[in-house]
């Protein structure tokens, strides 16, 4: 009975901010070591982000599924920039194998505070390490654009 009594008070300590949080979706492209299209569950600093694109440089097409959150957020003059750090997967079709990495994506984000132009503007880099089809390291990096839905 104690473990399901706190197991509710966790989920419940999980469900409120996130049910009070103001929450958006966002979509856009994203350009760099590939081309994807981009789309986002955002909820304050924390956001879902998912990519499905081909990646020039090993030419596979891959998807990202990541969660991140800003971690700083800082102004150069009146323009408002974030930080933000993750946790996520690459899942990739490479020479007719199946790739699988663990990904840890970082990046700077500037955001449009515009009721007009609702864009969110970013530089993300995604080291990680690849699982399969073997052992090694991940990269890829891009810088992107997202419209943001109320």
């Amino acid at each position: 009975m104690k473990r399901i009594l706190i197991i509710a008070v966790l989920a419940l300590i999980v469900v409120f901010p996130v049910a009070a949080a103001s929450t958006s979706w966002a979509a856009g492209l994203n350009i760099g070591t590939g081309a994807s299209l981009a789309g986002q569950f955002q909820m304050d600093k924390f956001k879902l982000n998912v990519n499905l694109g081909y990646g020039f440089v090993n030419k596979y097409v891959a998807a990202d599924v990541f969660a991140d959150y800003q971690v700083y957020e800082f102004n150069i003059n009146k323009a408002r920039f974030g930080v933000t750090a993750g946790a996520g997967a690459n899942l990739a079709m490479v020479n007719k194998a199946f790739g699988l990495a663990a990904i840890v994506p970082v990046g700077l984000v500037y955001r449009l505070e515009n009721r007009d132009f609702p864009l969110d503007f970013y530089l993300r880099v995604q080291p990680g390490v690849k699982i399969l089809p073997d052992l090694g390291f991940h990269i890829d990096a891009y810088i992107g654009a997202v419209w943001r839905f109320q």
